[in-house]
């Protein structure tokens, strides 16, 4: 397996744990396969495929039982389409090799969130209100990242930093606005420097993501209860 890979499906898994915390949610990880003790914070799976050998079988014997949430297969390699699931999308794995810090001076700059109110703008913006709670900005490997024009957020992103490597997730633009990726990598940079940047995108986001700088290293699917 690619290392870029492993790492990027690592340090995502690493964000679950730390988001169930959040919510007081426990989980285990057996053969390979991780889930959720309970309902996961809203926009998260409740099993998360680890290692590549997992089975359709072994998934869906872990949800058996319970109330299906979705599946994030970290390796594109299930399908559970015969199963009461559909594909809800797929998605490509990317990296990039560590960002400078972030030049001074930079228009627009990223800054890190650090209030309840505007943590209560960042969501409102993105839709997380219920995810990304206040907890958060006391987490020292956690950064809510925003994007300023005329003292409005006009973008974020969060990374949180785990095994030498940096998450960056959660990236969105209001309308009229869009992300430069090479400038989000200089910002997370300057928080945590001397780090590789992992994450997944799709569409025009990944398209935006490898302009700065990122590359692809694998491809994953989520799929989610076809009568959700």
């Amino acid at each position: 397996m690619d290392p870029r890979l492993r790492t990027a499906v690592d340090a995502s898994v690493g964000w679950y744990e730390d988001l169930c915390a959040l919510h007081g949610v426990g989980s285990i990880l057996v053969d390979g396969l991780w889930s959720a003790l309970d309902t996961p914070p809203p926009l998260h799976s409740a099993a998360v495929v680890v290692e590549p050998g997992v089975t359709a079988d072994q998934v869906l014997a872990r949800l058996e039982g319970r109330d299906r949430g979705g599946v994030k297969d970290s390796f594109a390699t299930i399908d559970l389409s015969g199963d009461g699931m559909e594909l809800l999308f797929s998605a490509t794995w990317i990296h990039r090799e560590p960002a400078p810090a972030r030049r001074s001076g930079t228009a627009g700059e990223w800054v890190a969130v650090t209030g309840a109110d505007e943590l209560a703008e960042w969501t409102g913006r993105h839709d997380t209100r219920d995810v990304l709670l206040p907890p958060l900005l006391r987490r020292a490997h956690f950064r809510i990242l925003a994007r300023y024009v005329d003292d409005r957020i006009v973008a974020g992103a969060v990374a949180r930093l785990g095994s030498g490597v940096v998450d960056v997730s959660n990236v969105y633009a209001v309308p009229g606005h869009s992300v430069d990726w090479a400038e989000l990598a200089e910002a997370v940079g300057a928080h945590f420097p001397g780090r590789r940047l992992v994450g997944y995108e799709r569409g025009d986001d990944l398209a935006a993501a490898r302009d700065g700088g990122f590359e692809p290293v694998g491809e994953l699917r989520v799929w989610v209860s076809a009568d959700r």
